[in-house]
């Protein structure tokens, strides 16, 4: 006779998962949503504050080991999930709700994209294009779908960067330009 599987039972079990970089527990941190036990099944939402999280399947895992470990348990559907761009926190699959002003919140966003990273310095040579390129592959790397757009007029150097041949001729569809891809990510550059 098997014992019943309670919302306790699998949130004390979950409680033993704990983010590397908070060092707290994801149930405390309240990563855990959408909980639903259907007999010997158990679903719920991972919830971590970043689609691109370094730690999303090692978490996944430990989560999916510490249900399976709950007397009764037979599968465990893990949906992961990320937060609302506007809730701000640790790139960790954790982290302490850090309300901040986003100061483009009230802009139109561009379509289609998700998130926007500027790599910038008011100082040349120091590394912006190396920093932008090794982002964007880490990111293509991770499954994400990545863009990489360098607007450098004085030294543009990531179609180099890239290996795109020197002279390489952009296609048009449309009234738009086709991006050149290399390594799985999209690029422009006014080196083109």
């Amino acid at each position: 006779m098997s014992s019943e599987i309670t919302e306790k039972k699998v949130l004390e079990a979950l409680g033993s998962v704990v983010d590397p970089e908070m060092k707290k527990d994801i149930v405390s941190l309240g990563f855990i949503k959408n909980l639903k036990i259907d007999g010997a099944r158990v679903a719920f939402d991972l919830e971590l504050t970043s689609p691109a999280c370094p730690v999303k399947d090692k978490l996944r895992g430990q989560a999916e080991a510490a249900v399976m470990g709950v007397e009764g348990v037979e599968k465990v559907d893990i949906n992961l999930t990320a937060r609302e761009k506007n809730q701000t926190s640790s790139c960790s699959a954790g982290g302490q709700k850090q309300q901040q002003h986003d100061p483009w919140a009230d802009r139109a966003p561009i379509p289609g994209v998700r998130n926007v990273v500027a790599v910038a310095s008011g100082k040349g040579g120091v590394g912006k294009s190396t920093i932008a390129v090794n982002l964007a592959l880490a990111l293509a790397k991770r499954g994400q779908a990545v863009g990489l757009l360098d607007a450098d007029i004085y030294g543009p150097s990531v179609a180099m960067m890239m290996g795109v041949e020197q002279g390489t001729q952009l296609h048009a569809l449309g009234d738009k330009i086709v991006p050149v891809e290399r390594h799985g990510v999209k690029m422009m550059s006014v080196a083109f």
